[in-house]
C-alpha cells in the first residue's frame, strides 16, 4: 500500500475555523441600549429645541445687546440665528435617530454573524471604536485610540486592523456630518447671497479636513492596535 502524499493528507485533515465573536451577546445589548437611549434623548432634545424657537425673543436679545456687524444687518442676523436654531434642532433629532439605528444594527448584525458562526464584523468593531473615540474626545488625537480599540478587539489574527479602524472613523464622523449638514442648510437659507457662498465654502473646507483627520487617524490606530494585539 502506497503512503498518502503529505500534501494530500494535510489537505484532507486541514480544517478552517472562523474567528470567535469579540464580545458576548450581553455586550451587544448593552451597546444597543446605550446608543438607543442616547439617541432617543438627542431626538427629543432636538425636537424641543425646534419647537421652542421664539423669533421675537431672539430679536429682543439682539436689539437689547446693541448688535454690531459689518457683514449682517440686524434683521439678517435674526434670520440667521433663527435658521441655525431651527435646522440645528432638526439636525440634532436626525443624529438621535441615527444613533438608535446604529444600536439596532449592532444587536441585529452581530447576532446574525454569531448565528452563522462568523466572527465579529469589522463594522461592529467600528461602532465600538467610535464610542471610545467619542468618549475620549477630550484627549488629543482620540481617533487613534478609537481605531486601536476597534482592531484590538478583533479575533481575526489575519486581519490588518485598518478596516476596523476606518469603520471607527466613519461611525465617529457620520453623526457630526449629519448635524453639520442641517446647520449648513440653515445658513444657506438665511444668509445673504453675497455672504452665503463664502460661509459654506469655509464650512466645506472644515468638514473635509475633519473627515481626513478623523478617518486617517482611526485607520492608523486600527493598524497599530492590531500590531499590539498580535
Amino acid at each position: 500500500m502506497e503512503p498518502i502524499p503529505t500534501s494530500t493528507r494535510d489537505a484532507e485533515t486541514e480544517t478552517t475555523t472562523e474567528p470567535a465573536p469579540a464580545f458576548s451577546r450581553s455586550i451587544d445589548w448593552a451597546i444597543g441600549g446605550v446608543l438607543g437611549l442616547l439617541g432617543l434623548l438627542m431626538a427629543l432634545g432636538g425636537w424641543v429645541l425646534y419647537a421652542a424657537i421664539d423669533r421675537q425673543g431672539i430679536a429682543t436679545v439682539i436689539r437689547e445687546g446693541e448688535f454690531r456687524s459689518d457683514v449682517l444687518t440686524e434683521a439678517e442676523a435674526i434670520d440667521v440665528l433663527v435658521a441655525i436654531a431651527e435646522w440645528g434642532g432638526l439636525g440634532l433629532a436626525a443624529v438621535g435617530v441615527l444613533l438608535v439605528l446604529f444600536g439596532v444594527a449592532v444587536v441585529w448584525g452581530h447576532g446574525r454573524a454569531r448565528r452563522h458562526g462568523r466572527g465579529t464584523p469589522n463594522w461592529v468593531l467600528g461602532v465600538v471604536g467610535a464610542i471610545v473615540s467619542t468618549v475620549l474626545s477630550f484627549v488629543p488625537f482620540s481617533p487613534l485610540l478609537g481605531g486601536a480599540a476597534a482592531s484590538y478587539l478583533s479575533t481575526d489574527r489575519a486581519d490588518s486592523g485598518v478596516a476596523a479602524g476606518t469603520f471607527a472613523g466613519l461611525f465617529t464622523i457620520i453623526p457630526a456630518l449629519v448635524g453639520l449638514g442641517f446647520v449648513g442648510v440653515g445658513l444657506f437659507s438665511a444668509l445673504p447671497e453675497a455672504t452665503a457662498g463664502g460661509a459654506l465654502l469655509a464650512l466645506a473646507v472644515g468638514i473635509a479636513f475633519t473627515i481626513v483627520y478623523v478617518i486617517g487617524l482611526s485607520a492608523i490606530g486600527g493598524y497599530a492596535g492590531r500590531r499590539f494585539a498580535s
